[in-house]
């Protein structure tokens, strides 16, 4: 885990950076925390393959942490008369990064035919480019991932007016890999004293072995994996409710199930037919939106 330094008053100021010291400027990296888009959500993405799917748009982002552009996926039901202030989900692509897409084509389905059924409020998803094989750490091969995560998607969110008034997305979702960032982005949340509402996870990632988790080529090291292991600092998640979506013959089901039986607060652990494929990803999208939406009426 990261040694957490971030206050409330520390995590909101990187939002209104404006300058960086001399040696940021002369690696070439823009400020940290500062949007740079000038016109938000203007390009829109191809619709999901389902019959009924949501607005699906696309912008790109300049990451300090990643010293690179950064792809944005938003998604939104359809019908919504404004976006203002509209609750975000932040949700945690899997190896293989935004292609063919971040977010399961069925969730993102349910989440247009959930929320025109009125069977859950209106909220968004935000998928953010992590780059391939990401389990989302800081000193990754593709940038220091959780801290983009922590001081600049707010700013990112705030300056398109999305999230709560300090751009933080209320709750956080992730497949696969993304299940792994997730945990660890949820415990970093709670914290500096800014927990989310739901932590929601497919098929996360979680071996429980040092031989799985050194096939991945993440960690150079045992005793690093160990310092960045969700299912090793469960404490840190405070009392945030858990939801775990896995297949029956996922390779990770263990490290769920252990998840599961360590964390007091997992409401949900939902074992399927299938295994960590699109036998189980595609058939989970209500649950874990209904699941998330009980975080926006916390919020309320």
């Amino acid at each position: 885990m990261r040694n957490v330094k971030l206050g409330r008053r520390s995590l909101l100021s990187l939002m209104g950076v404006t300058a960086v010291g001399a040696t940021a400027a002369a690696c070439g990296r823009s400020n940290p925390g500062v949007a740079t888009a000038e016109a938000p959500l203007r390009r829109p993405m191809p619709r999901t393959p389902a019959a009924t799917g949501p607005v699906l748009r696309v912008d790109t982002e300049r990451s300090y942490y990643r010293d690179a552009d950064v792809q944005l996926m938003f998604a939104f039901p359809n019908g919504l008369e404004a976006t203002e202030n509209l609750p975000i989900v932040l949700y945690l692509h899997g190896r293989d990064g935004m292609s063919p897409t971040p977010i399961p084509y069925e969730t993102l389905s349910k989440l247009e035919t959930e929320y025109a059924a009125g069977a859950i409020p209106p909220f968004g998803l935000l998928a953010v480019d992590g780059g391939f094989n990401s389990y989302w750490n800081d000193g990754s091969a593709n940038g220091d991932l959780l801290s983009m995560l922590l001081e600049e998607v707010p700013a990112w969110l705030r300056s398109r007016h999305l999230g709560d008034r300090d751009g933080l997305p209320f709750a956080v979702a992730g497949i696969s890999t993304g299940g792994f960032g997730a945990l660890n982005y949820a415990a970093e949340r709670t914290q500096v004293g800014l927990p989310v509402e739901a932590a929601a996870l497919l098929a996360p990632a979680l071996p429980v072995t040092w031989e799985l988790m050194n096939e991945k080529g993440v960690f150079a090291s045992e005793q690093e994996w160990h310092d960045h292991d969700p299912l090793r600092h469960t404490d840190l998640l405070g009392d945030i409710p858990v939801g775990v979506w896995v297949g029956d013959v996922d390779l990770y089901r263990e490290g769920a199930e252990e998840l599961a039986a360590e964390y007091p607060n997992t409401p949900v652990l939902s074992v399927l037919p299938g295994g960590h494929d699109g036998s189980v990803f595609d058939v989970v999208g209500s649950d874990m939106l209904r699941f998330l939406a009980t975080g926006v009426s916390a919020e309320g």
